[in-house]
């Protein structure tokens, strides 16, 4: 009983002092408008049934992980208002370089590249170039929104907020593949036939594609894997809390 009680008071304690800060006002009409625009695509277009369960089901795995793994991001949130590491640190940003110039840029091209141009070529391209071009912009969308919830959520531990952008980046590898493939056969095939407006159409899906898998290949490999990571995934920023595994996982 003793211990039960010393238990008791001690959690009572530690929640307490735990600091619980408000959502960032954006996040959820900023996710809300963000997953209406993927519910009318959804709608609009043929999209495979795989690529439609990972939107769904990998989101869900993380915000398990996120609840039972990682404390809705505990280890940080009660840190200290003294701790040179703090919540307010560690969440105010989400990239050292976030407010440079050329980071400006660069994410500038991602959006005009992977977003705002496959966005056109779906809405009024020929039928077989927007089908090729519609599976990668809906997973590249769901990552959007998901990063919009997590990347500057204080209850979003930092490990989970880079298993986003990783996982959806290694799984439109093989979708970006896939739209290049499509694109290049399409090209091939129909091109010649095609006349004026729909050739061209053609010639800039195929365009479209070899440059996104060009861009998004070196984002992976280069911008997130090398310069990222180590700096997001350092100690002071994605401290974990001590669990006990029950059984071998």
């Amino acid at each position: 009983n003793n211990d039960q009680t010393a238990k008791a008071e001690l959690k009572a304690l530690l929640e307490s002092h735990l600091y619980c800060p408000p959502i960032p006002s954006f996040i959820i009409p900023g996710v809300a408008a963000q997953t209406l625009l993927a519910s009318l695509l959804v709608y609009a277009f043929d999209i495979p049934i795989r690529h439609m369960l990972f939107c769904i089901l990998y989101p869900t795995y993380l915000i398990f992980a996120n609840h039972f793994r990682f404390g809705n991001n505990i280890a940080i949130r009660q840190r200290s208002h003294h701790h040179p590491s703090n919540l307010s640190v560690v969440m105010s940003k989400i990239y050292s370089e976030s407010d440079s110039a050329w980071f400006k840029c660069y994410m500038l091209s991602f959006m005009t590249v992977g977003v705002l141009l496959p966005l056109l070529t779906v809405l009024i391209a020929p039928t077989d170039v927007a089908e090729a071009a519609i599976s990668h912009l809906l997973v590249l969308w769901t990552q959007i929104i998901c990063e919009t919830a997590t990347m500057l959520n204080p209850y979003v531990h930092r490990y989970i907020s880079f298993l986003i952008p990783m996982g959806f980046s290694v799984y439109r590898q093989g979708i970006i593949s896939e739209w290049f493939s499509d694109s290049l056969a399409s090209y091939d095939y129909e091109a010649a036939s095609a006349s004026g407006t729909s050739s061209q159409w053609y010639a800039f899906g195929l365009f479209l594609a070899s440059v996104n898998a060009i861009m998004w290949t070196a984002n992976l490999f280069v911008f997130l894997l090398l310069r990222w990571a180590p700096e997001l995934l350092a100690d002071e920023k994605c401290e974990s809390p001590e669990i006990k595994w029950k059984m071998m996982v």
